[in-house]
């Protein structure tokens, strides 16, 4: 076997065909790591005949006294379950961070640990990642605690028909997509680059809310430039004179049902109720009302960013707006991409990483919640895993522990 630096044909061509394809592991996210000015290397193994077996995106994430950490973000794309290969490419991959100024090595590989359902039990009999742990512990990799790399995710399978996944959902998520679909009538837009600033303010609004940080906007434009027809940002909006004719008509039709109905004891009832839903439905006519004078024919509700890589659509960043949330503009969007996803033949729909799964009281068990509600299952990563390359990996160590101390 033959170690090196692969072009960017060989890797393009032997990542998209792993079984860990991902975009994280691609020459989209190699020129945007560019942009960023952080170093990039294609890495690789060959046999004698040329036959690429195992790659991986290379890239400096960070520096400690002048030297740097290297990271394969959602790499190696290797076959784990080969200790003699992967004990050889990660040897190999210490030496080549050694030889280019490095102190430590990060991975961490898109394969699952255990398999689990949809409410993060392990599955019995299912796949079970865990002796690949037991390599990467021997060529001297330890845990990292506090990654910034997503290990929970949170996965749909998409090689259904679209509305047999409709049928499979949980009947209120089903109820809400429905009624986004024929009562509020929600218009999807795709935003083009110059529209990305739309989107910046959704997201800002959230984080702000959420006291989570965000990305700049040019972050975004970035994104978009480089993935191309591989990312798509929508929003979705309230077409406000469509929904306000949609109240009417409901109005009308109400009163016309109590026009028609007898005056005996038995309409009495129905008649009463029947009064209580047009004061309601009034209310929300005023409602709408104030908002087209307001923002005009269309209210930007929700918006978020999908990355379309391989076999995946990746549910990427989202944000909406609090006050607007009862027009689920959220569950809609969910929706028009994983439709999306089964009428393309995409496998899987990721609607990525999921936060406090086992404690209901945690600040983020609602977005799990929220995504549960679409059916699928929990993906537990095998996480990140880092190895120091030399001695001053044991420095920053011993730094690390007094700091913490």
């Amino acid at each position: 076997m033959k170690f090196g630096t692969l072009t960017n044909e060989e890797f393009e061509v032997f990542a998209l065909n792993s079984p860990q394809n991902n975009f994280f592991q691609s020459l989209y996210m190699k020129e945007l790591l560019e942009k960023e000015n952080r170093e990039v290397y294609l890495l690789g193994i060959k046999n004698e005949s040329g036959k690429i077996l195992a790659a991986t995106l290379l890239t400096t994430s960070g520096h400690f006294f002048k030297k740097k950490t290297f990271e394969a973000l959602k790499g190696f794309l290797i076959d784990y379950n080969d200790k003699k290969l992967l004990t050889f490419f990660i040897k190999e991959t210490i030496r080549f961070v050694n030889n280019h100024n490095g102190f430590r090595l990060i991975i961490d590989p898109y394969i699952p640990k255990v398999q689990r359902d949809i409410d993060a039990n392990v599955i019995p009999g299912g796949i079970d990642n865990r002796p690949v742990l037991d390599t990467l512990k021997q060529n001297g990799f330890n845990e990292v605690k506090n990654s910034a790399q997503v290990k929970w995710t949170f996965v749909l399978n998409t090689d259904k028909k679209s509305d047999q996944l409709l049928k499979e959902m949980r009947p209120n998520t089903r109820n809400y997509i429905n009624r986004t679909l024929n009562t509020y009538k929600l218009v999807v837009d795709e935003l083009s680059y110059e529209e990305l600033p739309i989107f910046k303010k959704i997201t800002a609004d959230t984080c702000a809310r959420r006291n989570f940080p965000d990305r700049s906007l040019e972050y975004y434009q970035n994104m978009y430039k480089i993935f191309k027809d591989k990312l798509k940002v929508l929003v979705t909006k309230l077409d406000c004179k469509l929904y306000l004719q949609t109240l009417m008509n409901q109005k009308q039709e109400l009163k016309t049902k109590i026009e028609t109905l007898s005056d005996g004891a038995s309409n009495k009832k129905k008649k009463e109720v029947m009064r209580k839903d047009i004061i309601n439905i009034d209310k929300k006519i005023a409602e709408v009302e104030s908002l087209i004078q307001v923002h005009g024919d269309y209210l930007i509700l929700s918006g978020a960013m999908f990355v379309l890589y391989g076999d995946e659509i990746v549910y990427l960043f989202s944000g909406s707006y609090d006050e607007y949330m009862k027009y689920c503009g959220q569950y809609r969007l969910q929706w028009e991409m994983i439709k999306y996803a089964a009428d393309h033949n995409y496998k899987r729909y990721n609607f990525y990483g999921i936060k406090d799964v086992f404690n209901k009281e945690g600040k983020d068990y609602g977005v799990y919640e929220f995504k549960k509600g679409f059916n699928g299952y929990v993906e537990e990563l095998l996480g990140a895993y880092e190895v120091g390359t030399n001695f001053t990996y044991k420095i920053y160590k011993f730094l690390k522990r007094i700091l913490h101390r």
